[in-house]
């Protein structure tokens, strides 16, 4: 499990600094969505892996997280609702 310094110099990490081979593809990151919320957090830190970096394909892509109940699609539909 990554403990709380671990996990906040991930955070703090920049593309230049993170392996790309060390980073999971998006498509082989398996998500049990039966599974609440914090255990889906949970399995994703026992990885080891910094979740704050996924790749797809060749593109390496830097996500954040919000302390909210706001889902993903809540703000497309919000997005898209204003086009």
């Amino acid at each position: 499990m990554i403990t709380r310094e671990e996990l906040l110099k991930m955070r703090e990490q920049s593309f230049e600094e993170v392996n790309i081979k060390e980073i999971p593809d998006i498509k082989d990151v398996a998500i049990d969505k039966k599974k609440s919320k914090k255990e889906r957090i949970q399995e994703r830190l026992e990885t080891g892996q910094n979740p704050y970096f996924l790749k797809c394909g060749n593109i390496l892509v830097k996500m954040s997280y919000a302390a909210t109940e706001r889902t993903i699609e809540d703000a497309l539909k919000t997005i898209l609702s204003a086009m």
